[in-house]
């Protein structure tokens, strides 16, 4: 069965990630490994989820729930506010 947890995000505002298994292991990643996207006209969004997808599968990230957890650490400055 489903379980939801509660994520806080910057504006101390709640929202659901839906975890299908409970059991999905998250490894360290270092800050260095994940591309960052500023959210600047010169960055390209589709790059930078094609970066996204490799380091995920290097990592051995399979579970949805482990993509929407590491997401967040990739946006900086405008794109994360």
């Amino acid at each position: 069965m489903p379980t939801h947890t509660m994520v806080e995000n910057r504006q101390n505002e709640f929202f659901p990630i839906l975890e299908t298994n409970g059991e999905a292991k998250m490894k360290d990643i270092s800050p260095a490994s994940l591309p960052h996207f500023h959210g600047l006209s010169s960055e390209d969004p589709d790059t930078l989820m094609l970066e996204f997808v490799i380091v995920c599968r290097t990592y051995e990230y399979t579970y949805d729930e482990q993509k929407l957890k590491l997401f967040p650490s990739t946006l900086k400055d405008v794109a994360l506010r």
